[in-house]
C-alpha cells in the first residue's frame, strides 16, 4: 500500500504512458529557456528574472536525471514499448547534452563551483547509465550510427561543464592567478660569482632576480609591461581598432592581473603603481568602462564556459560536439523507421531540431563573445563588428533604492503583516516579509554625474596615497576627510561621523538627507506656487480690457505648457532661471549648469543605495556592521511611534514633521543608553548641514562617496564576486576602482625589486 493507491489506475496507465515522453519535451524546452534568459542576469537586477533562471537551473538537471532513470527502468521491461526501444537510447544520449547545459550559465552561484566533485560523479553515473541503455538495445538497434554519434556530443558538453566549474572552484581559480614558477638564479653559480666579486672587493647587484613578490601579479611580465603595449596599441592606425575594442584589450590585461583579489592573493607594489598611474590618468567615462568589462571577463570565467570554450582545445571539441549532432540529424533522416511510433518519432525529430538550433544560436554567441573579438583584435574582420556588439551592457547599471522613512510608514497590506507579529522575535523572518509585501527596492540608473562624481573623488584620494600605508589610510576613512575639505564643517559636523559605529553613522546620514531632500523640494514648490499666482496676475491686470479676454487664456495655456516640460526636464530649472535673470547671458548659465553636478541627486541616490545594503544586502556589510540590527530596530520603533502619535501615512508628512521638531539636544544626553535611536539626531543633524546653504549638498555628496568606498573596500572579495550574477553593485565597481587606484588592502606593502642585494650567511 503506498501513495499510488489513492490514485485512479486510468490516471496512472496515463503516467505510465507519458511521463517519459513529458520529461524529454520539458527537459527541452527547459534547455531553450536558460540559453536564451540566462545570459540576461549578468545586466539586469529584476528578481523575478533571477527566480526564474533559478527554477529552471535546479529542474533541468532534475528532470534529465529522472528522465534518464525512465528510460533504463523502460529498456529493463522487454515487453514494455518494445517497439520504441532504440528510440528511447537515443533519448538519453540527448539527455547528456541537457545535463551538459547551455554555455551561458554553469552555476547560480559561487558556492555551486564549489561543487564540482558532485557533478563529476553525477557525469560518470549518468554516462554510465546510457551506455548500459545502448548496451540493452545493442542486438537489434537500427538507431546505433546517430545513438553513438549523439552520445559523444553529449558527453562532450557535460564534460566541458564538469571542468569548468572544476577551473571557476577558488583553489583552482587560485591557481590560475599565480606567476609563473621563478626560481631565481642558480644558486651555486651566484654564491661563487659573489665570492669572486667580494674579493675583488666590488659590491655589485645581482641581475637574477626574485620576482616572486606579491604573488598574484598573474604572469610574467607584469602589468606594466601589458598596459604599456596597450597604450601603444591605442595610439595605432584607426583602422586596425575600434576604441571599444582598445578599450577591451586594456581591460582584459587588468583582469589577469588582478583576478587574485578575488581569493586573496596579494598584488605587487609593482603591479600597484603601474595601474595606479594609468588609472590616474583615465577620464571617468573611461575608467568606468574598463571596470565594467574587467567584471564582465570576470563573471564569464566564474559562471559561464568561457574558460572551457575559448581554448584551441574547447573550440575544437566544440566543432567535433556540433558535427557529432548534425551527422546524427542525418543517418536519423535516413533510417527506415518503420516500427517506432509516430509521436515518439516526432519527439525524436523535435530533439535533433533543437540540439542543432541551440548549438548554432550557442556557436553565434561564441563568434561574438569578447574573448574572440580580443583573439581577433589584430585581424581586418573587426572593422566589420557592429558597434553595438562592442557597447553593449556588460552589467544592470542601476542601484537599488530603499528609504528608512517609508520603509517605517504603515505598509499597504495591514492585515498579512499583523499576523507576522507572533513572529516578530524572529527578525529576518519579519523585514524579509515586509521587504516583500511593501518596501520592494526600487531601481535607479547609475547616470553619468554619478559616475564621474565618484571616479574623481576617488582619484583626488589616490594623489594622497602614494604607498601602501597612505592607501590603507585613506581606505580607513568614512567621512571625515570629505568634512575636513570645509574647516567650518568639519568642526560643526565631525560628531556624526567620529562618534558613531560606521553602520549608526550610515543610518545617521542617511535619515538627514532625506530630511533635506523634503525641505528643498517643499521650498521648490513653493516657490512654483508663487511664480504661477504672481505671473497670471499680471497677465490679468495687463490684459483686463473686455477686447483681449482671450489672451490671458492662451498665456494660461502657455505657461502651463512651460510648466510641463520645464518639471520634466529638472523640476528646479525654474528657479534657477529666475535667479540668472540679472546676468548678461542665459546661455551662460546653461553652460554651468551642465558644468556643475547635480550633488543633491547624488547624495539622495548613494543614500538611498546603502541604505538598501544594510536591510537587503547584509552580507557586503558584515565586516562593518556592528551593533547595526539593535541600532535599526530602536531607530524604527522610534519612528512607528512617532508616526502613530501623529497619525502619519504619507512619506511627505512624516518628513515635514520629524524636521519640525526642534530638536537641540542629542538622544543620549535624553535617554542616556537605554536605547540606540538616531532618528532625532538625524534632525539635528540635518538642521546643521542646512547652515551651509548652497555648500550643503557638495560637502553631503563627499561625505557619501566616503561611506561607500570604506564599505567597498572592506567587504570581502568573495562577496563581491557573487554579486555579478545578479546585475552588479556600484560597490564592486568602487571596490575595484579603488584597489585599481592603489587604495586597498591586498598589496603588498614591501617587495624586493627585480635586483636585491645578495647578503652572506657565513662569517
Amino acid at each position: 500500500m503506498g501513495l499510488l493507491t489513492f490514485v485512479p489506475k486510468k490516471v496512472q496507465k496515463l503516467w505510465d504512458t507519458w511521463d517519459l515522453r513529458a520529461c524529454i519535451i520539458t527537459s527541452l524546452s527547459l534547455q531553450a529557456f536558460l540559453l536564451l534568459l540566462a545570459p540576461f542576469r549578468q545586466r539586469s537586477r529584476s528578481g523575478l528574472l533571477f527566480r526564474s533562471v533559478w527554477a529552471t537551473y535546479l529542474l533541468a538537471d532534475w528532470i534529465a536525471a529522472v528522465a534518464i532513470g525512465l528510460i533504463t527502468k523502460s529498456l529493463g521491461h522487454s515487453n514494455d514499448h518494445k517497439n520504441n526501444n532504440n528510440l528511447f537510447a537515443l533519448w538519453a544520449s540527448f539527455l547528456l547534452m541537457h545535463l551538459g547545459g547551455p554555455d551561458g550559465i554553469t552555476s547560480l552561484s559561487l558556492e555551486d563551483n564549489e561543487l564540482w566533485i558532485r557533478h563529476l560523479f553525477g557525469l560518470i553515473l549518468q554516462v554510465g547509465s546510457a551506455i548500459y541503455s545502448l548496451y540493452l538495445t545493442f542486438t537489434r538497434n537500427k538507431l546505433w550510427g546517430p545513438s553513438i554519434l549523439v552520445f559523444i556530443g553529449g558527453t562532450i558538453k557535460f564534460a566541458e561543464r564538469t571542468w569548468a566549474l572544476r577551473l571557476a572552484s577558488l583553489d583552482n581559480f587560485g591557481e590560475t592567478a599565480l606567476p609563473d614558477p621563478n626560481p631565481g638564479p642558480d644558486y651555486e653559480e651566484a654564491a661563487s660569482e659573489y665570492s669572486v666579486r667580494r674579493s675583488e672587493q666590488f659590491l655589485t647587484v645581482s641581475g637574477g632576480g626574485g620576482g616572486g613578490g606579491g604573488g598574484g601579479g598573474g604572469g610574467g611580465g607584469g602589468i606594466g609591461n601589458i598596459l604599456s603595449e596597450s597604450i601603444i596599441t591605442v595610439e595605432g592606425p584607426a583602422q586596425k581598432n575600434t576604441e571599444e575594442m582598445k578599450k577591451l584589450e586594456v581591460a582584459h590585461s587588468l583582469f589577469e592581473s588582478f583576478k587574485g583579489l578575488i581569493v586573496g592573493f596579494l598584488i605587487s607594489s609593482k603591479d600597484r603603481d603601474s595601474s595606479r598611474n594609468y588609472f590616474m590618468h583615465q577620464a571617468p567615462e573611461n575608467a568606468f568602462r574598463l571596470v565594467e568589462y574587467e567584471l564582465s571577463f570576470m563573471y564569464q570565467v566564474l559562471h559561464t564556459k568561457s574558460v572551457v570554450t575559448h581554448t584551441k582545445i574547447g573550440y575544437a571539441l566544440r566543432g567535433v560536439g556540433f558535427l557529432s549532432t548534425f551527422g546524427a540529424s542525418l543517418l536519423f533522416l535516413f533510417v527506415d523507421k518503420s516500427g517506432f511510433g509516430n509521436f515518439e518519432v516526432a519527439v525524436t525529430y523535435a530533439l535533433f531540431i533543437g540540439a542543432i538550433v541551440l548549438d548554432f544560436i550557442s556557436i553565434a554567441k561564441l563568434a561574438l563573445s569578447d574573448w574572440v573579438l580580443l583573439a581577433l583584435r589584430d585581424s581586418q574582420i573587426i572593422k566589420y563588428v557592429p558597434t553595438w556588439i562592442l557597447k553593449r551592457s556588460r552589467w544592470s547599471g542601476s542601484v537599488s533604492q530603499v528609504n528608512m522613512i517609508s520603509y517605517c510608514l504603515p505598509p499597504t497590506v495591514k492585515l498579512w503583516f499583523r499576523e507576522l507579529n507572533s513572529y516578530r522575535h524572529v527578525y529576518g523572518i519579519r523585514t524579509t516579509i515586509k521587504m516583500m509585501l511593501r518596501y520592494s527596492p526600487s531601481l535607479e540608473k547609475v547616470h553619468e554625474d554619478l559616475r564621474k562624481f565618484v571616479i574623481e573623488e576617488l582619484q583626488k584620494k589616490s594623489k594622497k596615497a602614494t604607498d601602501p600605508r597612505d592607501a590603507m589610510e585613506a581606505c580607513s576613512q568614512r567621512g571625515d576627510s570629505a568634512l575636513l575639505q570645509t574647516h567650518s564643517s568639519y568642526i560643526k559636523l565631525k560628531w556624526s561621523i567620529g562618534e558613531f559605529q560606521y553602520a549608526e553613522s550610515l543610518l545617521l546620514w542617511h535619515l538627514a538627507t532625506e530630511l533635506l531632500c523634503y525641505e528643498q523640494n517643499s521650498k521648490s514648490s513653493n516657490y512654483q506656487e508663487e511664480s504661477d499666482s504672481i505671473f497670471m496676475l499680471l497677465c490679468e491686470r495687463c490684459f483686463i480690457s473686455s477686447c483681449c479676454r482671450c489672451i490671458p487664456k492662451l498665456l494660461r495655456k502657455l505657461w502651463s505648457l512651460i510648466r510641463t516640460i520645464s518639471s520634466w526636464a529638472n523640476r528646479h530649472l525654474l528657479r534657477k532661471c529666475f535667479h540668472n535673470l540679472r546676468q548678461s547671458s542665459t546661455e551662460t548659465s546653461a553652460s554651468s549648469k551642465e558644468e556643475t553636478p547635480d550633488y543633491k541627486e547624488i547624495s539622495k541616490v548613494l543614500s538611498n543605495y546603502m541604505f538598501y545594503l544594510l536591510v537587503d544586502k547584509q552580507a557586503m556589510l558584515a565586516p562593518v556592521l556592528g551593533n547595526w540590527n539593535i541600532v535599526f530596530q530602536d531607530t524604527r520603533a522610534e519612528a512607528k511611534r512617532f508616526f502613530m502619535k501623529h497619525k502619519l501615512s504619507r512619506h511627505s508628512e512624516a518628513c515635514n514633521h520629524i524636521f519640525k521638531v526642534k530638536a537641540k539636544v542629542r538622544s543620549v544626553a535624553v535617554k542616556e543608553n537605554r536605547s540606540k535611536s538616531v532618528l532625532f539626531d538625524a534632525c539635528i543633524l540635518a538642521r546643521q548641514l542646512n547652515e551651509e546653504k548652497e555648500e550643503k549638498w557638495k560637502i553631503m555628496s563627499r561625505v557619501w562617496v566616503e561611506l561607500l568606498s570604506y564599505a567597498a573596500i572592506n567587504c570581502r572579495p568573495f562577496v563581491h564576486a557573487q554579486q555579478l550574477s545578479k546585475g552588479g553593485e556600484l560597490l564592486t565597481f568602487t571596490w575595484l576602482l579603488m584597489n585599481h587606484l592603489g587604495m586597498g588592502a591586498q598589496f603588498a606593502e614591501q617587495e624586493r625589486q627585480s635586483g636585491t642585494k645578495m647578503e652572506t650567511i657565513i662569517k
